[in-house]
């Protein structure tokens, strides 16, 4: 039986996502991927990936409703099960064929709520630097207070490359920060997935799976990767050296190859589809 949670905004309308803009859609292949971002990401993370997999695959990336949208906060996300619900519901929405469900992070996490509570839906699954059994977390380290040192200390935990840590993109967390009433929402959705462990459960994935580990991950660091390896069945990990939490974001090209060799063994296109 699929699990669902009480109505919610995040749950409703999820043609208004497509058509919002919220949602990035590329490609017209037969097969499609499932792109879904981290806490502190967005769907634009997935952009140079998903160009260069558009013409072989539909690649799809969703806005999660963890954004500091203020209609996100109260009597929104409470839990990864709502997250999941939401997930798969959107997916369900899009009457997709066969898929492959790509994570990173919170996303990685929700990705593989997914394959629990739908075994036959996906055709694989792939995780980058995903929760779900250890992660740091950041209920100890955000300061009533932030400053943007603090803020850029915090980006260099998670990006091993520190040209990627603009002024831009410092100014950005800084100022999102400064909402208290955000950073109880994102403390909320860090608590939640912090308590939510797949140890247990990870046995009952029963289909192909891939780990793509920054080396230099501090978050989820790459021990966690050959963790979720020994405990799920026909499991890879490959590992991107000069990398930290989000290999997708800083090695894009990296994570492309590795991932296009994973499609190609479990999900290869069909003849007549690749040749037209």
């Amino acid at each position: 039986m699929i699990k669902t949670s009480p109505a919610s905004d995040n749950c409703q309308d999820f043609q208004a996502v497509v058509e919002s803009g919220d949602m990035l859609d590329m490609g017209q292949g037969p097969e499609a991927i499932v792109f879904l971002h981290g806490l502190f990401s967005s769907p634009q993370h997935w952009r140079p990936i998903m160009v260069d997999l558009a013409d072989r695959y539909r690649v799809i990336a969703p806005q999660l409703p963890v954004d500091q949208r203020p209609g996100r906060r109260r009597g929104g996300i409470q839990s990864i099960d709502e997250l999941g619900d939401y997930v798969g519901h959107l997916i369900e929405e899009l009457d997709l064929g066969q898929f492959v469900i790509c994570g990173n992070s919170l996303g990685g996490l929700i990705a593989i709520e997914y394959c629990l509570r739908y075994p036959n839906r996906a055709a694989g699954l792939v995780l980058a630097g995903s929760a779900g059994l250890y992660e740091r977390g950041l209920t100890n380290r955000v300061r009533p207070r932030p400053t943007r040192a603090f803020v850029r200390t915090m980006a260099s935990d998670i990006l091993y490359d520190k040209n990627l840590i603009t002024d831009q993109l410092v100014d950005e967390w800084y100022g999102a920060l400064l909402d208290r009433d955000y950073v109880r929402f994102v403390l909320r959705v860090s608590r939640a997935t912090r308590d939510r462990s797949v140890k247990d459960e990870l046995d009952r994935l029963k289909l192909p799976t891939l780990m793509i580990w920054g080396r230099n991950d501090e978050i989820t660091p790459p021990a966690v990767g050959k963790e979720f390896q020994s405990r799920i069945d026909d499991a890879e990990l490959r590992i991107i050296d000069n990398c930290g939490h989000a290999p997708n974001l800083e090695h894009p090209a990296a994570f492309t190859l590795i991932l296009q060799e994973f499609l190609s063994r479990h999900m290869p296109i069909e003849a007549s589809a690749a040749t037209g």
